[in-house]
């Protein structure tokens, strides 16, 4: 006999229960976080900030907005609230990078639960997060790019656990409203998202399960981020749609051939490739896997659009999540005495990309490939060289004079760092900082620094230092140029150097 009942919001049981899935390998895989967690913790503190950090920062704590060119405005608020409430702690504010890297660890240990994973799969497909280089680099720092594949993942298990309950008579449906929830905040870290909810639309179309399209949850959990997403919106049209622009700047500094070979470098060296690749295959092969085929092809429709469209490779990943997870389930009952070998040997990579290394042996041997130093170092001395050059001119040229840098990050640093030093005003003509605004009207002296030459657009200019560091990094060796007298208006001129 056929018997319903309801227990609260979105839950409709029916006499057929769920199967029960493998148990948590709760001990093994919490004590891997935690074990991440410090890791990035105690490496929270070297260096200094990045680039995209200090935009992110400048961005919420200076130029507050409903939206941006590149990003969304969630974790430029987060930054500002980080910066005001823990003012000059880099652990502080660091903190949530390392916590949602290492939830999105557990979150890829419960896919793989989902899938019918046992211990061993579950501990797999959470160790085999943290050695993807992309993920574990980005646990370093609080960017847009460190947020995403978490709440990629989350969606992604929530749709999972559903359609698992959907198909032993559960109807769930408060986890769509879930899906909606994460889905609005990721849409206000980045629009990659919507790529994704398509794609998922899309897979479940063609190979099921279709019931879930039939659910009322699921139209209010597509309703949620739509909303909440009115204001960046109107942000975006009010300014002629930078994003589009952005798009086509990151289209012309990618090779759309090189996606998929980078994107699967990003996910692991050996490792993290081998279980994105055999990953797929399960799920749009295996029979065990049947119920869960949707999510191959969304993994395909992703890829093949952002190779149509020319998008980075870390675009896809809030894939490897699902993928590794797919692939340990796979791989469960195989012996693993190859497995962990290799886990050993993919962990050189990612952990020799973190900021390891004393400053004074880079300085030493330039040629040590080492992306933080590249990126994380030389504020200081950036912020030095400028203060010098600000500090040479006379009073009265000091009091009209701002500081225009010739790409984001010099800009983001000096707006940082060079505010507590008491620089003037930071502008740049590169891409979200030209939304900034122009320097204003009356400002005929300009303290320019970058390569770029603008001798072309000021009656007067010359040479007030060069940057210098002892380390090979992005400040080093950019030059400071005093320009004069703008032979146009800013309101003209700014237009016209603008970059991207």
């Amino acid at each position: 006999m056929y018997r319903s009942s309801t227990t609260g919001f979105g839950d409709e049981i029916t006499d057929r229960l769920p199967r029960p899935v493998p148990p948590f390998a709760r001990a093994p895989v919490l004590v891997l976080a935690a074990l991440v967690t410090a890791l990035l913790m105690a490496l929270a503190p070297r260096y200094d900030l990045v680039t995209d950090e200090l935009y992110f920062l400048a961005a919420g704590k200076f130029h507050p907005a409903w939206g941006y060119m590149d990003q969304q405005p969630l974790v430029p608020m987060l930054a500002a609230f980080l910066d005001t409430a823990f003012p000059g702690s880099l652990v502080a504010f660091r903190l949530p990078a390392a916590l949602v890297t290492a939830l999105g660890m557990v979150v890829t240990a419960l896919i793989a639960r989902e899938f019918g994973g046992n211990r061993k799969a579950q501990v797999l497909a959470a160790v085999a997060y943290p050695l993807s280089p992309w993920l574990l680099v980005n646990g370093h720092w609080l960017t847009a790019s460190t947020m995403e594949p978490l709440q990629w993942t989350a969606m992604l298990w929530l749709l999972v656990r559903w359609v698992r309950l959907h198909g032993h008579g559960v109807r769930r449906d408060r986890l769509l409203i879930g899906i909606g929830l994460i889905a609005a905040l990721a849409v206000q870290t980045k629009f990659q998202v919507v790529v994704l909810c398509a794609a998922l639309l899309l897979g479940i179309a063609l190979s099921g399960p279709r019931a879930v399209l039939a659910r009322p949850a699921l139209w209010v959990a597509v309703a949620i981020p739509a909303v909440t997403a009115v204001p960046t919106l109107w942000w975006q049209a009010a300014n002629g749609w930078p994003a589009l622009e952005m798009g086509a700047a990151v289209n012309a500094e990618n090779d759309r051939v090189l996606l998929l070979p980078v994107a699967l470098f990003y996910a692991g060296v050996v490792l993290g490739a081998v279980l994105c690749c055999y990953g797929l295959v399960g799920l749009l092969r295996s029979p065990a896997l049947r119920p869960y085929r949707f999510l191959g092809w969304t993994v395909l429709v992703v890829l093949v659009f952002f190779v149509a469209t020319g998008g980075r490779p870390n675009y896809l990943a809030g894939l490897y999540g699902v993928l590794f997870a797919a692939a340990a389930a796979g791989l469960q009952h195989r012996s693993g005495k190859i497995l962990w070998p290799v886990c050993a040997v993919s962990a050189v990579l990612p952990l020799a990309m973190l900021p390891v290394y004393p400053l004074d042996l880079l300085a030493r041997h330039p040629e040590i490939p080492s992306f933080p130093r590249l990126y994380e170092t030389g504020w200081p001395e950036l912020t030095s060289a400028v203060d010098r050059a600000y500090e040479s001119l006379p009073p009265e040229q000091q009091r009209r004079a701002v500081i225009v840098a010739e790409n984001y990050y010099l800009a983001g640093a000096l707006d940082v760092r060079g505010r507590a030093s008491g620089l003037p005003g930071v502008y740049s003509p590169h891409r979200g900082y030209w939304f900034f605004g122009a320097p204003p009207a009356e400002a005929d002296v300009v303290i320019y620094v970058g390569e770029r030459s603008l001798a072309a657009h000021f009656g007067r200019s010359r040479q007030l230092g060069t940057v210098r560091s002892d380390l090979v990094n992005m400040a080093r060796g950019n030059e400071i140029t005093l320009y004069q007298d703008p032979v146009q208006p800013w309101s003209e001129l700014w237009p016209r150097l603008r970059t991207f």
